[in-house]
């Protein structure tokens, strides 16, 4: 279970640290936010390897930032199970 705490939340900037997570989570997401053309900039800073806690930053250029980051997440997520079908229709 992630540990998500909100370091700075407004209406176009969302700021968290995340502990127990590393590059795995938020590699991924970094390059669907970095696509969206609502997003400013989105960056992640991963802090000493063994304690593996992550700074986020999302910067949008007018939307609330929680939303486009559940829209990301519901964009990962179809490509994740698009991936599921095809794997799964060939075996």
């Amino acid at each position: 279970m992630l540990n998500i705490e909100i370091v700075k939340y407004d209406q176009n900037y969302l700021e968290i640290l995340v502990r127990g997570e590393t590059h795995t989570l938020f590699a991924p997401l970094l390059e669907y936010l970095l696509k969206h053309p609502d997003v400013e900039y989105a960056m992640y800073d991963v802090d000493h390897p063994l304690l593996q806690n992550v700074k986020f930053r999302l910067k949008t250029k007018s939307r609330d930032p929680i939303e486009v980051l559940k829209e990301v997440v519901q964009d990962i997520l179809k490509d994740v199970d698009a991936i599921k079908e095809q794997l799964l229709a060939q075996i």
